[in-house]
């Protein structure tokens, strides 16, 4: 697998296809492979190019983790666009990969053809919403039992938890899955402590006013209901974006409903 330098580590990526390049960015506690039911289809008409964030994946870690932030993860990604050279690129997030590609967005626009986001973790944007109070504090208390978890040494319970959270189907969610994306998942929990202890960016109405790119935003049918009010607010204040919600598919839509996920992608990505 072809690696790039970047701020002076390398990270991990695949390249496949031609044409404008189509940039993945995973979320948290994964990796790479994440994206791999994109990869054909995306490929068959764009440059479909995935990366693995810095700490992600099975590579050695180049320090004891101490730089692992959204600023660090927002300047990798904005000099690994750098290092594609070939012009401004469409850039799809999910969920924490969303937040970064939301930050580039607003901070480096000249980088961005589009921007796609996949149900980013905003959850300051409900804040200001009364009726969503409750949603709000049901998924910030589930969280706050994940942190318990992984401040004990449990990343793997951590883990665990944060799937069944995420996919709002109850306990078991990860044993379900299809044993690639449970063995991804697994690879990464080494990562759970540094994310937990990441301070996440503010983000606000007004904030995401400012981003110009076309704009998708995804949701999944079946997710938890703080994150489609998230979206909510999202496709409200980014001037333009358009809302599309993936049936039969919860908030890893694009791995759960592939073909349902890709069509609407392509749709929007042929629209630019």
């Amino acid at each position: 697998m072809p690696e790039v330098r970047v701020n002076g580590v390398d990270l991990s990526y695949i390249d496949d296809g031609i044409g404008t390049p189509v940039v993945f960015v995973h979320g948290a506690w994964m990796d790479l492979r994440y994206w791999e039911p994109q990869r054909e289809g995306v490929a068959a008409h764009h440059r479909f190019v995935a990366y693995t964030l810095r700490y992600h994946g099975t590579a050695p870690w180049p320090d004891d983790g101490k730089n692992y932030s959204a600023a660090t993860h927002a300047t990798d990604l904005a000099a690994f666009i750098h290092q594609l050279n070939a012009g401004p690129v469409h850039l799809v997030g999910l969920s924490m990969g969303g937040r970064l590609a939301t930050i580039i967005a607003l901070e480096h626009p000249d980088l961005l053809r589009s921007l796609t986001v996949l149900e980013p973790p905003l959850h300051d944007l409900l804040d200001d919403l009364p009726e969503a109070q409750d949603v709000r504090d049901d998924w910030r208390r589930g969280f706050e039992a994940l942190r318990t978890k992984a401040q004990a040494g449990d990343a793997i319970g951590a883990t665990r938890l944060f799937y069944e959270l995420a996919n709002d189907q109850g306990p078991g969610a990860l044993d379900v899955q299809p044993e690639p994306f449970r063995q991804m998942v697994l690879d990464n929990a080494r990562t759970v402590p540094l994310a937990i202890s990441a301070r996440p960016p503010a983000f606000s109405r007004a904030i995401l006013n400012g981003v110009k790119a076309p704009t998708l935003v995804v949701g999944g049918e079946q997710s938890p209901r703080s994150l489609s009010w998230i979206n909510d607010v999202i496709a409200q204040s980014i001037p333009g974006s358009r809302l599309v919600v993936i049936p039969k598919a919860a908030h890893l839509m694009s791995y759960q409903n592939p073909p349902a996920f890709n069509e609407a992608l392509l749709y929007f990505l042929a629209q630019q």
